[in-house]
């Protein structure tokens, strides 16, 4: 037969136990959640990233497509054109072609892209033309 003071040492074990018990499930629950959350930020952060990446390139794009067809009416009508704009038109023209292409942790792509949008300002005003880059989508079509 227990005497009382075994019993007593029996009910603080099993607590103890209990509490135990407890402090693993939440460990394991913490760790579950923990890479199920890793699993899910990484999903979340390669789709934002391809979407800035995305308005990124359509941003630039627009500026490479502006100075083609500027430096195309620059061939037919030189004299209307100024030789600051044009100059200004080529130095465009190499930020861009130096753009990365790829991921590049290094590059700071925003502030190439700022200083993008500066020169195409530039070359704007010097054009004197009421031209803007308007970052909004296509209108749907409907038939």
């Amino acid at each position: 037969m227990a005497t009382p003071a075994q019993s007593q040492v029996e009910r603080s074990q099993d607590l103890d136990s209990l509490c135990h018990l407890e402090t693993v499930f939440q460990e394991h629950g913490y760790d579950d959640g923990y890479r199920a959350g890793e699993q899910s930020g990484e999903l979340e952060g390669r789709l934002h990233g391809c979407e800035k990446a995305c308005e990124l390139g359509r941003e630039i794009g627009f500026y490479q497509g502006c100075i083609d067809g500027w430096q195309e009416l620059a061939l037919l009508h030189g004299d209307k054109i100024n030789p600051r704009a044009l100059r200004h038109m080529e130095a465009l023209r190499n930020m861009i072609a130096e753009f990365p292409r790829t991921n590049d942790a290094t590059a700071d792509m925003y502030g190439l892209r700022d200083k993008m949008k500066n020169k195409y300002r530039v070359i704007v005003s010097l054009l004197r033309v009421q031209h803007k880059y308007n970052m909004t989508d296509a209108p749907k079509l409907n038939f």
